[in-house]
């Protein structure tokens, strides 16, 4: 959900920065709003990964039961 929250953001800044400047042509446009996506999705996967990783530092799981 988060994700999804990004991409909407970073669509709406690059839609309004594309507004702003209103010499650039449509494909420039687009990939300016594609970089800014890429970027968000690159930032949201390290800061997701870390956190994962944190959680599991601080709650190991169980050790498995072995034996009858």
């Amino acid at each position: 959900m988060a994700i999804i929250a990004a991409v909407a953001v970073s669509l709406a800044i690059s839609w309004r920065n594309s507004q702003r400047d209103a010499g650039i042509t449509g494909i420039e446009a687009f990939r300016r709003a594609a970089k800014t996506i890429f970027l968000v999705l690159v930032v949201c996967s390290l800061c997701s990964k870390a956190a994962v990783h944190t959680y599991r530092h601080f709650n190991p799981p169980s050790p498995p039961i072995i034996g009858p």
